[in-house]
């Protein structure tokens, strides 16, 4: 077999570019220190590489969605702290106005404060985060959730709903409150039953609740009426009656005392007794004091949802009036609903930081499975310096050796030993 010359020097030029071509693939993993530079170098490495980066990528945007929960949760935790030191500075002012040491002037000045105190409330239930978003507007971010009218009623024009993010695999989180729920939704009373006198009475009664063996009252009963009579000797006396839900006094059922449904004779009614409690029916009671008239009514009924802006807008107007009966029950009827809107602002804020703990702990599991991940992904793609290292002198050597050898080869000749 003949080999010609410009074979030889094919054969070792193919040899030296295949060997540079090594090399330079070596000193490309070297610089960018992966160990896969395309998808042929290693198909099943690059495949689980792929797979990993979307794992990755997922979990990482569900730390970033995280992140948001946690800046609305904790700005709006702080909003509702401020509207409890609020409601907690108007219940203050409301027992010191209750102080008979109180006159008409001294008591305006304690409007002005608590009318203060509800333009701040109101301000703090519009507040919103850091991209202009709304706090308490539901789902209706963009849109202003509480408006402020002229005669002091709040209208909320947000919806009930709660925006929830992904912060993990399985879970998803309420990033926020509806105003609904934190401002509007809040039981009037003791959160069980309420009272109150009726509009047309002409006494100088007081009702309050009496918070022990609550429970709520039956909606089929309707309501409760406690109705004041005078006996023979002039002394105050009282029954009961429940209404089923009918206007209709004929339809009423007589039940303190219980009479078979006829009218009970005077003597058969209660003895009126200052500050001892009255229980209306099974578990619900009330006190009435002061100077009851005859013919006065007190209604004892379930709890209706009752707004914190209801609340403080009705009291603003009682101080302004500054004395009076009707004064004092909406004085004593607030003070009621004032402690139902700050328990209803530690629920929710209770709520708000039993979601934030939990957010810590999905964010902890998240940050530990990308570490494991990535480490994963390094194993499958990162370079081994050491091998790499090693590897790349072995093929600049034999590159070297070739250049050399090819060198002498080609200075082989006949002519030169002639």
């Amino acid at each position: 077999m003949r080999v010609s010359t410009s074979h030889m020097q094919d054969t070792g030029v193919q040899n030296m570019t295949g060997q540079q071509t090594q090399i330079n693939e070596s000193q490309n993993q070297l610089s960018s220190g992966r160990r896969l530079q395309r998808p042929s170098d290693d198909p099943a490495s690059a495949a689980r590489v792929l797979d990993l980066e979307r794992t990755i990528e997922s979990i990482e945007r569900f730390n970033r969605n995280g992140e948001l929960a946690e800046n609305r949760l904790t700005m709006s935790e702080a909003a509702l702290d401020q509207a409890g030191n609020h409601l907690q500075r108007i219940r203050e002012l409301t027992i010191q106005a209750a102080n008979d040491s109180q006159d008409e002037h001294t008591r305006s000045y304690i409007a002005s404060e608590v009318e203060q105190r509800f333009e701040q409330l109101v301000q703090l239930a519009n507040s919103q985060d850091g991209n202009g978003e709304y706090l308490f507007a539901g789902s209706k971010t963009r849109t202003q959730p509480f408006n402020l009218r002229e005669n002091g009623a709040v209208e909320y024009v947000g919806d009930q709903a709660s925006r929830s993010v992904r912060i993990g695999p399985a879970r998803t989180m309420a990033v926020d409150n509806s105003g609904f729920e934190a401002f509007m939704k809040i039981p009037n009373g003791n959160g069980q039953f309420d009272a109150r006198p009726a509009p047309d009475n002409t006494g100088r009664g007081l009702v309050t609740v009496v918070d022990r063996d609550v429970r709520s009252i039956d909606p089929q009963d309707g309501e409760f009426r406690i109705q004041f009579v005078e006996d023979a000797d002039g002394q105050l006396r009282y029954g009961v009656q429940r209404t089923g839900g009918s206007e209709d006094p004929e339809d009423w059922e007589w039940v303190q005392p219980p009479t078979g449904g006829r009218t009970p004779s005077i003597e058969e009614t209660a003895r009126y007794e200052p500050g001892a409690a009255i229980e209306v029916t099974d578990g619900v009671r009330v006190e009435i004091q002061g100077e009851p008239a005859e013919g006065d009514q007190f209604i004892v009924s379930q709890s209706r949802p009752q707004s914190v802006f209801e609340t403080v807008n009705d009291l603003v107007g009682a101080l302004k009036q500054g004395e009076g009966t009707e004064f004092r029950n909406t004085v004593d009827r607030a003070l009621g609903d004032l402690d139902q809107a700050l328990e209803n602002t530690y629920r929710i804020r209770a709520d708000l930081g039993a979601r934030m703990s939990s957010l810590d702990a999905e964010q902890a599991s998240n940050e530990a499975a990308l570490v494991d991940l990535r480490e994963a992904k390094s194993s499958e793609e990162d370079l081994d310096y050491a091998e790499a290292t090693g590897r790349f002198n072995q093929e600049l050597a034999g590159l070297q050796a070739a250049q050399s050898t090819f060198s002498r080869v080609q200075d082989l000749s006949l002519f030169n030993y002639i």
